[in-house]
């Protein structure tokens, strides 16, 4: 597995960038503005949800997207666009357009807990989940497991399941978001690295179509 910094902020040019931020701690007022933000197909899509955490989430997904551009660019919130697609990752517009030319993220989201990873080297991929929420992982791997993999983790002792449970399902969901989430005109690459980042509350998988030599994990308290 590559080596991972933890910093507070980017401090270099690594090959990518995991920014984790607990939205729990993001109060009303800040809410409010950051939702202020959001473009227009942004806002269409906002108004949609009916559940009020589901829009939360969104909200603070697309400001930490924001966020991460801002500092790795050194731009203002004025020279990004993001345009909302059906079924797919957004679309990131970038001034000057150059930015955005060979720029690589990916979004996630699990019971407040937001994550946006980003990369200029490879197309990458994340998924998290929150590990202390209850769930029922019996009913979800009959949903989205194959046989095989719901025997293996069947055999595993009990305190060892449920870890096991996320690495496979955290990895699954990241693969399929890089095999999905392509930007227009991105030919692909097939080859996919996959790793598990440890974190106190976070099960967290990181897949990329390249081996990352360095991996910048941030936290934030604010964005």
């Amino acid at each position: 597995m590559s080596p991972s910094v933890t910093s507070n902020s980017p401090t270099a040019a690594a090959a990518a960038q995991l920014w984790l931020l607990d939205g729990n701690l993001i109060d009303t007022a800040k809410l409010v503005a950051l939702t202020a933000e959001l473009g227009p197909s942004e806002r269409k899509r906002y108004d949609s949800f009916v559940r009020a955490q589901r829009a939360r989430e969104f909200v603070l997904g697309r400001a930490l997207l924001r966020h991460a551009v801002r500092q790795l660019f050194d731009i203002e919130n004025a020279s990004i666009q993001i345009t909302e697609r059906q079924a797919n990752a957004p679309l990131l517009a970038l001034t000057p357009p150059y930015l955005a030319a060979a720029f690589h993220f990916s979004l996630s989201h699990s019971h407040g807990w937001i994550a946006c990873v980003t990369s200029i080297t490879c197309r990458v991929a994340v998924d998290i989940e929150e590990r202390n929420h209850p769930r029922d992982i019996d009913a979800i791997g009959a949903a989205s497991l194959d046989e095989q993999t719901l025997k293996w983790l069947s055999q595993l002792p009990q305190p060892q399941r449920l870890a096991a449970f996320y690495r496979v399902w955290g990895c699954q969901e990241a693969l399929y978001k890089l095999a999905h989430n392509r930007e227009p005109g991105d030919l692909g690459d097939d080859a996919c690295n996959c790793r598990i980042i440890e974190h106190e509350r976070l099960a967290i998988c990181l897949c990329s179509t390249a081996e990352l030599e360095t991996l910048e994990v941030i936290k934030l308290a604010n964005i």
